[in-house]
C-alpha cells in the first residue's frame, strides 16, 4: 500500500525518535548503561529511573504523532482534500490516548516514584497504624493485660489455644508489642520457670528484638554492633527455642522458631532441612513456619528464585483449602517483584511480571483456595495478614 508522502515522512521520523529512545530504555540500567556514564548515584537526568522516565516521556507523544503519520498517509491518496486525512490521523492518534493515557500516566508515576509514590509528605493523620490484633478480642484483652505487666491474662490465652497456626499469630502479636518493654514476660518467667510456654515465648521474643537490633538497613551499611547484638539475640532464640523442645516435643511453634532464625543465622541446607522437617512433621502446613522458611529460600538470603518459587508452590499445593499457606505464590511474586524492581529491569520489568497473564491467573488460584475453606471462608490462623497480603499482591498487579 502506498502512503502520502508527507504521512510516510511524519510517521518515519516520529517511528525513529520512538526507536531512539526505547534503545536509550532498554540502555539504562545495563552494563553498557553503566559504561555509558548511567548510574544510579547520578543525577536524576543521568540516573537509571531519570533516563527510562525521559525516555517514555518522549517516545509516547513520538508514538501519537507516528500513529497520526500512517492514518494520514493511508488516507491521503484516496481523497482530494488534505482535511479529512489530518482529521482521521487526530482521530486515530486521539483513540491511542484514550486507551493507553492512563496506564502510561500510572506507570510513569510508578517509574519516577516507586509503586509507593504519593503527592507530598504523609501527615499523621494519613498514616493507617498497623493492627496486629484485628477482631481477636482474646488477644485484645491480653495485650492489654500484658502492657500493664500483667502476665496471667495471656498465659491464660495460649495455654487454652489449640489452633498451633492461631497460637503462633498470638505469640508473635504478645512479642512483638514487647520489644521494649517485656515486664510481664520476665514477671511469667520468675513465677512459673518451668512452664514450657514462657519458654517459646521467650524464645519469638528473642527473635523479635534480634531483628529490631539489626534494623533495616542491608548488611553492607549495618553498624558492626548492631550485627553483634542481632547474631546475639539469635543464639539466644536458638537456645530457648531448643530448651522448648526437649520441654514439649510436639509442639511446632519451637521448631518455627528456629526455622526462622536459620537465614539471620545462615545455617547451611542440611540445618535448615533439619529444622523444616522438624517443623513439618509436628504441623505439615504451619502458616508462621512456611512463610518464614520461604525467607530462607529468596534470592535475597540463601536460596534464589527457582528455588523460592519451587518450595511456595510445593507447600501450597499441599495446604488444604482454607489455609493461609495457599498464600506462599503471593509472597514468592510479590518478593521476586522487588528483587526485579531494584535491578536491571527496574519497575517497568517489575511491573510487567506482576501484570502477566501467569501470574495473575495464579494469584487468583491461590487466593480462591485461601478463600475456600471448610467453613466458608479462610481460617483464622494467618487470615489478617492473609488479607493484607491477597490486597498487596492483587494492587502490584
Amino acid at each position: 500500500m502506498a502512503l502520502d508522502p508527507t504521512g510516510a515522512e511524519v510517521a518515519m521520523t516520529a517511528g525513529t525518535v520512538v526507536l531512539l529512545f526505547a534503545f536509550l530504555f532498554l540502555l539504562a540500567g545495563s552494563p553498557l548503561g553503566r559504561l555509558a556514564g548511567i548510574r544510579t548515584n547520578a543525577p536524576f537526568l543521568f540516573n537509571p529511573t531519570g533516563v527510562r522516565a525521559i525516555s517514555v516521556v518522549v517516545a509516547y507523544p513520538a508514538l501519537l504523532v507516528a500513529v497520526w503519520g500512517l492514518t494520514y498517509g493511508a488516507i491521503a491518496p484516496h481523497v482530494q482534500t488534505t482535511a479529512l486525512p489530518s482529521q482521521a490521523g487526530f482521530a486515530a492518534a486521539g483513540g491511542v490516548l484514550v486507551l493507553t493515557g492512563a496506564r502510561f500516566a500510572r506507570f510513569v508515576t510508578f517509574l519516577v516514584g516507586g509503586r509507593t509514590a504519593v503527592e507530598g509528605e504523609l501527615s499523621r493523620d494519613e498514616i493507617v497504624p498497623v493492627d496486629e490484633i484485628g477482631d481477636d478480642v482474646d488477644l485484645a484483652s491480653a495485650v492489654e493485660a500484658a502492657r500493664r505487666g500483667e502476665w496471667r491474662s495471656a498465659a491464660a490465652l495460649l495455654a487454652a489455644t489449640a489452633d498451633a497456626d492461631v497460637r503462633a499469630d498470638r505469640i508473635r502479636a504478645l512479642t512483638q508489642l514487647s520489644v521494649h518493654d517485656s515486664q510481664w514476660v520476665e514477671e511469667w518467667f520468675a513465677a512459673a520457670p518451668d512452664d514450657v510456654r514462657v519458654t517459646v515465648v521467650r524464645a519469638e521474643l528473642a527473635v523479635q528484638r534480634a531483628w529490631a537490633a539489626r534494623g533495616e538497613l542491608d548488611a553492607a551499611h549495618t553498624p558492626a554492633q548492631a550485627f553483634q547484638a542481632f547474631l546475639t539475640s539469635l543464639d539466644q532464640a536458638q537456645r530457648l527455642a531448643e530448651r522448648a523442645i526437649e520441654q514439649a516435643p510436639d509442639d511446632p511453634m519451637p521448631w518455627a522458631t528456629l526455622v526462622q532464625i536459620a537465614r539471620g543465622q545462615q545455617v547451611p541446607p542440611e540445618e535448615f532441612e533439619r529444622r523444616v522437617d522438624g517443623l513439618l512433621a509436628r504441623a505439615p502446613h504451619h502458616v508462621y513456619g512456611s512463610q518464614v522458611a520461604l525467607q530462607y529460600a529468596c534470592a535475597k538470603w540463601l536460596g534464589d528464585t527457582e528455588s523460592m518459587f519451587g518450595m511456595a508452590r510445593t507447600l501450597a499445593s499441599d495446604a488444604p483449602k482454607g489455609s493461609a499457606t495457599c498464600l506462599l505464590p503471593l509472597i514468592a511474586h510479590i518478593g521476586h517483584h522487588l528483587d526485579l524492581e531494584t535491578g536491571r529491569g527496574g519497575p517497568s520489568r517489575a511491573q510487567q511480571h506482576m501484570t502477566s497473564g501467569a501470574t495473575r491467573t495464579e494469584l487468583r488460584t491461590c487466593v480462591a483456595r485461601w478463600l475456600d475453606g471448610p467453613n466458608g471462608g479462610p481460617q483464622p490462623g494467618g487470615r489478617l495478614e492473609g488479607h493484607n497480603l491477597a490486597a498487596y499482591a492483587f494492587w502490584l498487579a
